[in-house]
């Protein structure tokens, strides 16, 4: 099948429209399994309609989706295969417009053979009697992602100089430059790279350094991402410094020297940050090249996927408590729902008298809605996931010698940050545990970290929800996996605390 062809072609006598959807069905099923499964809704409605018009039953716009398929499986227009097929595609068209997880191409397809059982159907039902359904044919995936020219060739000059350069005969040479690091680390480790991660240049500072993968080489450094640096940032961009990856110097010393009043230490904080952005880049890239198709919002470390109910909620007062000069100043640039909002969250402290904590309660709300909404799934579609109790507050009482303590938070990422202080604080071995990488749960059979210094689980994923600590003790940023429920973070922490010397009760865990 070639790219001016598509299965449901044959449609186009019957429905121009009709078939036209079908087409850009058809496309988003290896692009955006989301998207095909929440518009297959919009395909069955329309064909359902055109029944009811046949049939000429009254209809009342108001009928939905369910009501109507109902009504002509009462009055006997609906076979019970096509019955059901209308059911499947309904119910996971559902789901994917409510819930927030990733879906699978297997889903997608399962949708297609369902629609093409329906599709049949109807043509031979209510069709013209010379259009001719063919057989079933399964979607094509759509071409392999590849690398993008400008860095395919900076990989093949990259091979090219170290076949003439072998790394054994640089021994007493300067390290390669840009270019060249760009493929030593795939040949080292004889691991295929990921289109847009080839490393572009280095950014060095006092003996450290940072590899600048392609796909940020001209990356723009929002300074609402760089909480210690922030006007730092805005006063380097000013002098046109630092507004983009590829202003910044290849060494961050004396950096500090292009504005006035600030200093070495200024250098050192941006350094730290710019690693941390970084990491976040390569996660937020990793996830949506995994989730093609999907609309996310960013809020530092974590995001949200922008499914279609959260979209329409409204921006309103009613709905967003906590923040009305936010709400007032969005609804007067005319945005007004919560799909107009910008992908990146901390744009949004741009506006006046709103800052970083006002964006995060929107963050934390959007995220309620988000749970919300998936928990509001129609009652004929039912899932087996586990579910445990939600607690107004997770606690720990812990005692460490004839000292007794209670470490709480609201939520999973804010009792564990308040406890890593306080094993900080405690003087408790902390880093070895962490640089090992701390398995989730309460062992070590787990195949996700729980914590650790780099955001990648043990199976090379990235973290899926992460937050961070910057250590008091180090100085380095650990990282967080917060995509988990509150039972599995007390048994983390549980664990945590007990191997590194303290009594600990948890008194939630044991009512459960």
């Amino acid at each position: 099948m070639n790219s001016n062809t598509y299965f449901y072609q044959f449609l186009e006598p019957i429905s121009k429209e009709l078939a036209l959807l079908a087409k850009e069905l058809e496309h988003s099923i290896f692009s955006s399994p989301r998207t095909m499964l929440t518009h297959s809704r919009v395909f069955i409605e329309n064909i359902l309609l055109q029944v009811t018009k046949h049939e000429e039953i009254p209809e009342d716009p108001r009928t939905g989706l369910k009501e109507r398929l109902d009504l002509l499986n009462d009055q006997g227009y609906l076979i019970p295969e096509i019955r059901d097929a209308l059911h499947l595609v309904r119910r996971m068209g559902n789901q994917a417009a409510h819930d927030a997880r990733m879906f699978r191409y297997s889903e997608a397809l399962l949708s297609w053979e369902s629609l093409y059982s329906i599709v049949k159907w109807y043509v031979e039902v209510y069709g013209p009697v010379d259009v001719a359904v063919p057989e079933y044919q399964d979607p094509s995936p759509q071409a392999e992602k590849v690398f993008d020219m400008t860095e395919l060739e900076i990989r093949l000059k990259g091979l090219e100089e170290l076949l003439k350069n072998p790394p054994a005969q640089q021994a007493e040479k300067k390290a390669m430059e840009e270019v060249a690091a760009a493929v030593a680390a795939p040949i080292a480790n004889e691991v295929q790279e990921t289109p847009g991660f080839t490393p572009i240049r280095t950014i060095a500072y006092k003996g450290r350094s940072l590899k600048i993968p392609y796909f940020l080489r001209d990356a723009f450094l929002l300074p609402q991402r760089f909480d210690k640096s922030e006007t730092f940032l805005i006063r380097l961009g000013a002098e046109q410094e630092a507004r983009i990856m590829s202003e910044l110097p290849s060494n961050l010393e004396g950096l500090h020297k292009n504005v006035k009043r600030y200093s070495e230490k200024n250098d050192e904080q941006f350094f730290e940050e710019l690693g941390i952005f970084i990491e976040e880049e390569k996660v937020r890239r990793n996830l949506t090249l995994k989730r093609q198709g999907e609309l996310f919002f960013f809020y530092k470390a974590n995001h949200l996927v922008v499914t279609d109910e959260l979209k329409k909620v409204p921006l309103t007062a009613e709905v967003f408590t906590g923040i009305p000069s936010l709400l007032r100043q969005l609804n007067e640039d005319q945005i007004y729902t919560v799909g107009q909002l910008p992908m990146e969250l901390v744009i949004l402290a741009k506006y006046d008298n709103v800052g970083v904590g006002t964006v995060e309660k929107l963050y934390e709300q959007l995220k309620a809605k988000v749970a919300e909404n998936s928990g509001q799934q129609e009652d004929d579609f039912s899932t087996e996931r586990k579910s445990y109790k939600k607690w107004d507050m997770l606690f720990v009482d812990v005692k460490l010698g004839s000292k007794k303590s209670r470490i709480e938070g609201t939520s999973v990422p804010a009792i564990w940050k308040n406890a890593l202080k306080w094993m900080e604080d405690n003087h408790l071995p902390l880093y070895d545990m962490v640089r090992e990488g701390i398995i989730l749960g309460s062992t070590d059979n787990g195949k996700r970290y729980a914590i650790a210094l780099q955001p990648i689980h043990p199976d090379q994923r990235p973290f899926t929800q992460l937050h961070t600590f910057e250590s008091g003790t180090t100085g380095k940023v650990y990282y967080l996996e917060t995509k988990i429920n509150p039972k599995s973070g007390l048994e983390t922490l549980g664990k945590v605390l007990s191997r590194l010397g303290a009594e600990v009760q948890i008194p939630l865990l044991n009512a459960e």
